[in-house]
């Protein structure tokens, strides 16, 4: 990270991955900071293409809150490749306000429930909120459960507590997370918005 970067600003809560796509289609993957007034991004891949004092008018950021996924339209100015100042142009769109992106990604699941032993299940789709299950056909409405979810091949499982919010006439059962670190959360968040960045790279054909 740019030393600039190192003692001005700060995470701000809730908010989490974004990307940053200029006029001419360019996606930057950014993750999102405040320093005093202003909101500054930091760019999480290496780029050639902008430097230092470089301005990119009619961008739109994107990104993740608690409220669910801002964007906005504005100018991008370049303090240098890693750094940017966005300076937004009218109100923020905020859409999915009470619930997070969910993406399509098989997971396995590791359930702690009341009768003796752990339950695998698997996700068929997750958000930074909830997860929807198959293979948990013995939890029943409202039923809090401990889980522990996979991320990936290699990253740590996430662990929290959950709780069975609707099963579906298929025999699905929709969890909302109501315990879950910050840290784990984040990671699931990053973990969404790459599923959907990769899905977004192969209807492209980027990943051939």
């Amino acid at each position: 990270m740019h030393s600039k970067t190192a003692t001005n600003v700060r995470s701000l809560p809730g908010e989490g991955q974004g990307r940053l796509t200029t006029p001419d289609g360019e996606e930057l993957p950014v993750r999102t900071f405040k320093r005093g007034k202003d909101v500054v991004l930091v760019v999480l891949v290496e780029t050639d293409t902008h430097g230092e004092a470089d301005r990119v008018p009619a961008a739109e950021l994107e990104y993740t809150t608690v409220r669910g996924v801002v964007r906005l339209h504005g100018e991008a100015i370049f303090e240098d490749k890693s750094l940017i100042r966005f300076e937004a142009q009218g109100a923020a769109d905020v859409s999915q306000r009470r619930s997070f992106v969910r993406v399509s990604a098989p997971q396995m699941v590791t359930l702690d429930t009341d009768d003796p032993g752990r339950r695998l299940a698997h996700t068929v789709d997750v958000s930074g909120g909830g997860m929807l299950l198959v293979g948990a056909d013995e939890l029943q409405p409202d039923q809090r459960v401990r889980f522990a979810m996979a991320l990936g091949q290699t990253d740590e499982p996430i662990e929290g507590l959950a709780r069975v919010v609707r099963i579906r006439d298929d025999g699905k059962r929709a969890l909302v997370f109501e315990a879950l670190d910050e840290e784990d959360r984040q990671r699931l968040i990053r973990f969404v918005f790459e599923c959907m960045r990769t899905a977004r790279a192969r209807t492209r054909g980027d990943w051939l």
